[in-house]
């Protein structure tokens, strides 16, 4: 057995092939010289044969040793491999689970078991042993980090499916480190008082310091209760500064003192409302702040007393804004804005007015407002509208325009023949043509995206609807958004009035398009209204506005009339708010269910009313409309969509009528849950 061993252990060498090229021209060599010594003297030939069985016994020998050592050495090496391995399994940080026949726990290592403590897993399968280990084996997915909690720790999970082998790393000290990091990281936040001047116009100076000292008061007892640091800037602007953990526990309680500051400062008569813009996740001090001011923006652009917070590459989360924004702007800033327009039109070669898709009354009245400043300052504009998507009322202004056009006409300079298709549009734009978007601040909306996408540097924008997160793609040269005003053609009007009209002025069938705009906007001046409106309408009535031949334009096919009636007849009210979900199968013009939504909310005891529609696109449109105690812009904004406070809409794909309705009542049910906390 022993020589057995030892030849077992020399052939491991016979397996090289260069040891046994090596040791046959040895013994040919060795062959060779023997054969040559016998040949020269037998005596000296049998010397020589000696000395080569001795060396080569030796060398064998030799060999036979080594090889010996080195199989031993490899046993023990193996041995104390699979030991470490084994101790390895039993003592390493990481559970282990061996899974058997119906994924039936068969082991588990002794660290899961420390966990464990006296829970005995053995024979269980993975659901009963825990719900959360069980979905996360049966969606482990091998490229990502599969992370789940159990035991009141996390675990990174790791599944051998073919060996039926989990391996759970506990990651509980690095979550917890991550943790703290995110919690300890800045915050800052710029906050405005958004109608002091206005508030305090004409207010003796100490009745002005002590709203100004309270407003300071209650901000500073607001921030120390939740460890922020806040810092007058101004009479109207402070600083924030804090850490995420700080402001996790601030939006749990919804931001209180915006609301406790204008419910105070109502009851004395001089209601002030508060903005923030707040921002988090940048490393950059200067990029927070800047970031800070942006979302301060979005917050005013919406009406104000409200707050948004924001990360760069996150949704904004958006609260308050639950009231009616106040009328704050001024007669200076309408004519600062004016003069800005004008220059800007100066440095331009041609002007372009786009409405929004499917463009009302406001939209193309406004359009025709700004063609007209255009004409104010000597330059060429152009009225850019899709007419394969405009309604009657709209159809019967541009047949109007277009018959009161004596001839052709000029284009650029008549307005019938300065009413183009986006094509037309796209021909004629060059780098210094101006863009001017009027009725809607949001791309999805633009009723002429490729001019939009040629012309993103040189951009206006004229809006009274809150301005929404995802707008633009690129910040426009100018932003004139006010969403208290009744309607855009209100904004244009005022605009209209700080520009030298001689020789250009205002025609009584421009100025009948742009009180149809403030009309169907305010629903006859019921809705929306203040003084600055009625001064507008005062104003285009002057200049000829004709409410017959508006009337004229507004009255209905009775398809459409009927149409309504159809919607009105499905509504159902629930909790005070009209629902009326439209067929499926049936197409609805969005212009019918937007009059349908208004006359819902002409029913006693409903607060807000909303029509669900088909339309001709496949998706689902939603009309909201509120008497203003119902906030419908933050329902739409919950769905994709946005608007006003009072009049909001929607449009959602891939949906049926039904399926939009149940979305609907859920985002209504979750601001009521969260008015009602």
């Amino acid at each position: 057995m022993k020589t057995f061993s030892k030849l077992r252990a020399l052939s491991r060498y016979q397996q090289n092939k260069n040891f046994m090229t090596g040791t046959i021209g040895m013994f040919i060599v060795a062959f060779v010289s023997l054969i040559l010594a016998l040949l020269t003297n037998w005596i000296l030939g049998l010397v020589w044969f000696v000395c080569l069985v001795t060396f080569f016994t030796i060398m064998l020998n030799g060999l036979i040793l080594a090889s010996q050592s080195n199989e031993s050495y490899l046993e023990e090496l193996t041995y104390r491999v699979k030991l470490g391995q084994q101790e390895a399994i039993l003592e390493m940080p990481m559970g282990i689970i061996l899974l058997g026949k119906g994924e039936r726990i068969v082991w588990v290592n002794p660290y899961l078991q420390n966990l464990l403590m006296d829970q005995d897993l053995i024979g269980e399968s993975l659901s009963e042993a825990d719900g959360d280990l069980a979905f996360a084996v049966k969606n482990y997915e091998n490229d990502k980090v599969n992370r789940f909690s159990w035991l009141e720790r996390s675990f990174d999970i790791a599944y051998q499916e073919q060996l039926g082998v989990i391996y759970l790393l506990d990651v509980s000290e690095n979550e917890a480190l991550n943790r703290d990091l995110t919690d300890h990281r800045l915050v800052t936040g710029l906050v405005s008082v958004d109608n002091y001047e206005e508030v305090t116009e004409g207010m003796p100076d100490s009745e002005t310091s002590k709203l100004r000292t309270y407003v300071t008061g209650q901000l500073t007892d607001w921030a120390k209760k939740y460890h922020l640091y806040v810092r007058r800037l101004s009479p109207v602007t402070y600083l924030l500064m804090g850490y995420q953990r700080d402001l996790a526990q601030a939006e749990d309680e919804k931001f209180s003192v915006v609301k406790m500051i204008r419910e105070a400062t109502a009851q004395q008569n001089s209601p002030l409302t508060l903005s923030m813009g707040i921002a988090y996740g940048e490393q950059d001090i200067n990029s927070l702040v800047q970031l800070a001011q942006t979302n301060l923006d979005l917050a005013l652009g919406r009406g104000g007393d409200q707050v948004v917070v924001k990360a760069e590459d996150l949704p904004a989360r958006f609260y308050g804004g639950t009231t009616n924004p106040m009328e704050k702007r001024t007669r200076v800033r309408a004519r600062v804005i004016s003069q800005t327009i004008a220059e800007l039109m100066d440095q331009s070669d041609q002007i372009f007015v786009v409405g929004h898709q499917r463009p009302d009354m406001d939209s193309v009245g406004s359009a025709m407002g700004l063609w007209r400043f255009s004409q104010t300052r000597d330059k060429k504009a152009f009225v850019v509208v899709n007419e394969g998507e405009i309604f009657s009322d709209i159809q019967s202004l541009l047949a109007t325009v277009r018959a009161d056009q004596m001839g052709e006409g000029n284009p650029g300079v008549d307005l019938g023949a300065s009413i183009i298709s986006e094509k037309e549009a796209l021909d004629l734009a060059t780098e210094k043509s101006l863009l001017i978007l009027v009725d809607h601040a949001k791309e999805a909306l633009d009723g002429a995206p490729d001019l939009l996408k040629d012309l993103k540097d040189r951009v206006v924008v004229i809006d009274h609807h809150r301005l929404a997160e995802n707008g633009l793609p690129d910040k426009p040269m100018l932003t004139y958004i006010e969403p208290y005003a009744s309607s855009t053609s209100e904004l244009v009007t005022e605009l209209l009035q700080y520009q030298n009209q001689k020789g250009a002025s205002i025609t009584g069938l421009e100025a009948t398009a742009m009180l149809g705009g403030i009309q169907v906007d305010t629903k006859n001046f019921v809705l929306r209204t203040g003084s600055r409106t009625f001064d507008a309408a005062s104003y285009l009535r002057a200049n000829g506005a004709d409410n017959e031949l508006l009337q004229s334009f507004l009255k209905e096919k009775f398809s459409d009339f009927k149409a309504r009636a159809e919607l009105i007849h499905l509504a159902e009210i629930k909790n005070h708010s009209a629902i009326a979900v439209g067929d499926n199968d049936t197409v609805y013009q969005s212009v019918i269910a937007a009059q349908a939504a208004d006359e819902l909310l002409q029913v006693e005891g409903v607060k807000a009313s909303f029509v669900l529609t088909k339309r001709d696109d496949g998706r689902v449109g939603i009309s909201a409309r509120s008497n203003g105690d119902f906030n419908v812009q933050t329902i739409m904004e919950d769905l994709g969509g946005g608007g006003h406070l009072s009049n909001a809409a929607t449009q959602m794909s891939d949906v049926t009528t039904d399926e939009a309705a149940d979305q609907l009542l859920q985002a209504i049910t979750s601001q009521e849950a969260e008015e009602a906390e």
